[in-house]
């Protein structure tokens, strides 16, 4: 029920990719040599990937640091910047690192969306899962968990679930996710509600801005309007 919570929100688009692409690869992010560039690696993939959240265009300032107590940690200051921290305990192990980045760009984005639950613990439980709607899940799944051996040293375990349950995220956010591209709806009733969610539900903005595209472009089809508003939209807002 979580994640049907979560995709119902994120996925308020059909995406020109089939499964394999909506997942994100460990290989996709190898030639990332600091932690920021894989920061920006996940959060251009979740713009495409969850286009119903409010994902943010600024890649947030990211640190390897001392964190006591945790793996990662995101931190939000008085004046609304962000920052990543990732623990140097973690930093050179990259699978490791890698995890624990895609947590904490799930926090970034549902931070940003506005979602957040009252109760710590389960607004963690929903961040993790978070992972997987956004296409994260087999990276987070290569490196959340390795035992402990004489030549690779001590072992870990990050996260906030039981492994049957990142086992079975994994598995029902793709079976989830060709049922949303099966029965997807039409192309300009998800334009209108994009529109609408991007001028915060006021109908009567969405009426005046797609008259008066109209208004310069008497010959463009519907959607086509719809899509120009939004693209200026978007632009304006980076």
């Amino acid at each position: 029920m979580q994640l049907k919570e979560l995709a119902d929100l994120a996925w308020v688009a059909p995406q020109p990719w089939t499964t394999s692409k909506f997942l994100l690869s460990p290989a996709d992010i190898d030639q990332a040599a600091k932690p920021e560039q894989v920061v920006k690696i996940f959060l251009d993939h979740a713009a495409r990937s969850v286009p119903g959240f409010q994902v943010p265009c600024m890649t947030p300032h990211t640190v390897v640091t001392s964190v006591p107590f945790a793996a990662g940690m995101f931190e939000v200051d008085e004046a609304g910047w962000v920052t990543i921290k990732l623990s140097s305990d973690f930093f050179k192990d990259r699978l490791a690192a890698h995890s624990i980045l895609a947590h904490e760009v799930c926090h970034y984005i549902l931070n940003n969306h506005g979602f957040r639950k009252s109760d710590i613990l389960l607004n963690e439980r929903y961040t993790d899962l978070c992972m997987f709607i956004c296409g994260f899940g087999q990276i987070f799944l290569a490196g959340y968990k390795r035992e402990e051996t004489g030549d690779l040293g001590c072992g870990h375990r990050l996260g906030y679930l039981k492994d049957s349950e990142y086992e079975f995220a994994q598995q029902h956010v793709l079976n989830l996710y060709q049922l949303y591209e099966q029965n997807a709806p039409d192309e300009l009733d998800l334009l209108k509600t994009r529109l609408r969610k991007l001028l915060q539900g006021d109908e009567g903005a969405c009426y005046r801005y797609i008259k008066a595209e109209r208004e310069r472009n008497l010959h463009r089809s519907e959607a086509q309007l719809y899509r120009d508003v939004i693209d200026q939209l978007e632009r304006d807002r980076r």
